[in-house]
């Protein structure tokens, strides 16, 4: 009700107690009342029935009209309904049994007893709105179970007004609960289906109590849930249970009879559709007239004392609980049963099915449900009942109504538990949501958005955040490649230099589609499955002495990573690293990886390479160890060292990169000037060793160019970001030392890989450990999605003791549990879901940037291969 209205209402409702006011001083004023006593005794008896007759006529018609009125109402408030549904996680394991306080489900039930005794506060909010809810005793909250698609689901349904405090009260007694709120009701009827249902009450006076969960064994739900287990994925079936509460004049009705029923006394029966304020009295005195009894004429709240008598226990046992009841709030309750199938003969079995579940709350000697239709034809009381089983109508509408308390509603209706509800078709929350820290950034990259109890928190991590690097890990199809990709996107957008090192494809493809057309000479797409245009790539570029040492270290390194300390032993690094080295300080014609073998098996190349070479050691290594070396060692161990190069010369797509003397593309140049490197290493296109080797050659490239940073002042080093999915295939110490030390220098990491075991799987002895340590020991932000059983075990750790094993294994695809580096330090962990946008994706501008690229960066075959065999010795 807007203000407008409101106090239009307030101004009528003032107006009216003025004008009776004002009726009642004219009438006191202006009538004789010995005439009119001589009126109302004369013509007796015809004139002072015709009186009450009118009297009735007139009261009833108000009643009606009053209760049509009150209808016209709630139906027109149908429209501001919000729908509140309430999802419990599964708390089953190990972690969640030892933070378990209930004892057993009856104390798990009890807590929403107490969710019902806040909602009868909801009438007396305010003393206007008190007013407001005498008038149109419209307070309904419907509590509902609702199996769709074989999911037994929890809803609340309220009128906006009362959603908070529905979520509050809900969220307070049930911290784990996910809220998730919506204007737009579920879908429970389905066209061309056949739909009925029945409304159930209790069978005798509302004051005698139903079967409630303290004298039971076993927790009701699960008898209501193994009935809706047998719906088909088609069918939809519900329990709707509107609660109104109503005034404490029942609860003393009711301990009044109880105490009449325990003294065994004769409670009194005269009609209460009769007992009309002050005419109640003459209604007994005529009653007892035509009856000759005087018990209709006895107050049912007499003094007169009475003994307590001796009766059955279990009758004397369901009087006492009547007692308690009476000391409960009451809820005048309407409950619908609601069937949706695709034949009337498969509704009515259900609905059978559904009211024999019904059972379960039966008392014998106190009381118990029956059921009842709006309409004897089906298709007119199934449409009947779908009008206020839709719009959620208490007790204005048809159907007999009960009056519960806040232990039998609890009985009928309460969120499940793991322990005591097994049934598969109740849907739990596949995973846990966490609430969001408090001092999230507001600006900065977009990572997704935190769903907490109905509120949806952008989580940004900040540029300065971002240095810390980031750790991502998850299952393939869990959501790593969504969030990398999404991230880079918002990099292109906003003029920072990122690079993307991808040895699956798409994760580039898909960056591709959404860099802006203003930032396409930035883009450079190394693809080594162009074989047209192949672009160079060297390790071995060198210009000074540090640079020599750092280059031939990070080689050595590459070939340790990919054949292990065992196979590339000792004596072979330092025949690797030597030719490196002399290679490198031939400045004119530049090194190569190719040349290295060529150094050990050509003698006028060693020589005249070695002329060239101005560090002494490393001449001392040739003249002296090599040149006393005897021929059968040569013959033994040359082969064996030449043998590594072999799958790399000999083949054509590799040989035509790693063979160019001068790259492509400076990776310094490009890291300084905010470039777009997108390293497309396809393990389809080029193969596993290829994409292993290139990708280690790219990363180093870029750990060397970060550490040559040292030359310029850090306020100029311009931030860098390295994308590297799958990175465990790249990692060698080049990782450790980013992860470490590149921070200063503005290069930040974003790795992601499936599961850390992988770490574990390389060749090169202890490198890995250490590998992990630097991971783990350095990463400021992790990110998990769904993992297996190990990395869950390791992670619980990690998030302790916030989510146990079953909740890390148990996340949803595309969702995401984190710690968020937060002004340089940690947040505790939350979740997370990732953003799925195709906004802006533009396939013809990524053609358009990968012809540009190959274009501008590549080199024609035939000048690759007349210089690359000329290297090897091929032709002169």
């Amino acid at each position: 009700m807007t203000l407008k209205k409101l106090f239009k209402f307030r101004i009528v409702f003032v107006v009216l107690i003025f004008a009776s006011i004002s009726a009642v001083q004219f009438f006191a004023e202006t009538v004789d009342y010995e005439t009119f006593f001589v009126w109302l005794v004369s013509e007796f008896p015809e004139r002072q029935i015709s009186l009450i007759i009118d009297f009735f006529w007139v009261y009833y018609s108000l009643t009606i009209g009053f209760t049509l009125m009150r209808k016209w109402y709630h139906e027109r408030k149908s429209r501001n309904l919000v729908y509140i549904k309430a999802t419990m996680p599964r708390a089953d394991s190990k972690a969640d049994e030892e933070k378990r306080t209930h004892k057993d489900f009856k104390e798990v039930i009890e807590v929403m007893s107490q969710f019902y005794r806040s909602m009868y506060e909801i009438s007396d909010l305010n003393w206007w709105h008190s007013v407001i809810s005498k008038i149109w005793d419209h307070n309904e909250i419907s509590c509902e179970l609702v199996m769709i698609n074989r999911q037994l689901q929890f809803y609340i349904v309220c009128d906006e007004y009362y959603q908070s405090i529905v979520e509050k009260q809900l969220t307070a007694l049930y911290s784990a609960v996910e809220v998730e709120t919506s204007r737009k009701d579920y879908q429970f009827k389905s066209k061309g289906y056949y739909m009925n249902g029945y409304n159930m009450f209790t069978e005798k006076e509302d004051y005698y109590p139903l079967k409630m969960f303290k004298e039971m064994e076993e927790d009701p739900l699960n008898d209501i849930t193994n009935v809706f287990s047998k719906l088909e994925p088609d069918e939809t079936a519900a329990i709707q249970i509107v609660i109104n509460p109503i005034g404490d004049e029942w609860r003393q009705e009711a301990e009044r009879i109880a105490s009449l029923l325990f003294k065994e006394k004769k409670v009194d029966t005269f009609p209460k559709f009769l007992d009309i304020p002050i005419l109640g009295m003459l209604f007994r005195f005529i009653g007892a007239l035509f009856t000759g009894s005087t018990d209709m004429l006895k107050s049912g709240d007499s003094k007169e004392s009475g003994g307590i008598v001796r009766m059955l226990a279990a009758k004397e046992d369901a009087i006492k609980r009547m007692g308690l009841k009476s000391g409960q709030e009451p809820f005048m309750v309407n409950i619908r049963v609601m069937v949706c199938a695709k034949t009337a003969k498969r509704v009515e079995s259900l609905l059978n099915d559904i009211l024999i579940s019904f059972t379960v709350f039966r008392d014998t000697y106190s009381n118990w449900f029956d059921y009842s239709r709006i309409f004897p034809i089906d298709a007119i009381n199934g449409w009947l009942m779908y009008h206020g089983f839709k719009r959620r109508l208490g007790q204005v509408y048809f159907g007999k109504a009960s009056v519960l308390v806040p232990d039998e509603l609890s009985t009928l209706y309460h969120m499940p538990d793991s322990k005591y509800n097994r049934s598969s078709t109740i849907q739990w929350l596949k995973y846990k949501k966490l609430q969001p820290p408090k001092d999230l950034p507001t600006e900065g990259i977009l990572l997704g958005y935190n769903t907490y109890r109905g509120i949806s928190t952008p989580v940004y991590i900040s540029q300065y955040d971002r240095s810390r690097h980031m750790y991502v890990l998850g299952k393939s199809g869990s959501g790593k490649s969504v969030l990398l990709s999404y991230m880079a996107r918002q990099d292109a957008k906003n003029g920072t230099g990122f690079g993307i090192i991808d040895p699956h494809g798409d994760l580039i493809e898909d960056a591709l589609r959404y860099i802006p057309k203003e930032r396409a000479r930035d883009v450079i797409v190394f693809n080594p499955s162009d074989t047209e245009r192949p672009m160079g790539l060297n390790i071995l570029e060198a210009t000074t002495s540090e640079q020599k040492d750092r280059a031939a270290l990070d080689a050595m390194q590459i070939f340790i990573k990919m054949f292990g300390n065992e196979i590339f032993g000792p004596r072979i690094q330092h025949y690797f690293r030597n030719a490196c080295l002399t290679l490198m300080d031939d400045e004119e014609d530049g090194a190569t990886i190719l040349d290295i073998p060529r150094m050990f098996i050509d003698e006028a190349f060693q020589k005249y390479k070695v002329s060239k070479c101005r560090n002494t050691v490393v001449r001392q290594f040739w003249e002296g160890e090599i040149a006393n070396t005897g021929d059968r060692e040569k013959q033994e161990m040359i082969p064996y060292f030449t043998s590594k190069f072999g799958p790399f010369i000999s083949n054509t797509t590799i040989r035509n990169i790693i063979g160019q003397p001068k790259s492509a593309f400076d990776v310094r140049e490009s890291m300084d000037e905010g470039k777009i490197m997108l390293i497309n290493l396809s393990k389809g296109l080029i193969g596993d060793t290829n994409a292993e080797l290139l990708g280690l050659i790219l990363v180093n490239k870029v750990s060397m160019a970060a550490m040559s940073r040292a030359d310029i002042p850090e306020e100029e080093r311009v931030p860098f970001f390295l994308y590297v999915d799958e990175f465990q295939n790249f990692a060698t110490d080049a990782f450790g030392d980013i992860l470490s030390e590149a921070r200063k220098y503005k290069l930040a990491l974003v790795m992601a890989h499936q599961y850390i075991a992988q770490l574990n799987q390389g060749k090169a002895g202890g490198g890995e450990t250490k590998l992990k340590e630097a991971i783990f020991g350095n990463v400021g932000t992790m990110i998990t999605f769904k993992m297996g059983a190990e990395d869950a075990e390791y992670f619980e750790k990690e998030y302790a003791p916030v989510l146990s094993n079953q909740d890390i294994l148990s996340i949803a695809n595309y969702k995401a549990y984190l710690k968020l580096s937060i002004g340089n330090a940690p947040s505790r962990p939350f979740s997370m879901g990732t953003i799925w946008d195709q906004t802006g994706s533009n396939q013809k501008v990524a053609n358009i940037l990968k012809e540009y690229s190959r274009t501008r960066y590549g080199r024609k075959l035939e000048f690759v291969n007349q210089e690359i065999e000329a290297r090897l010795g091929i032709v002169e």
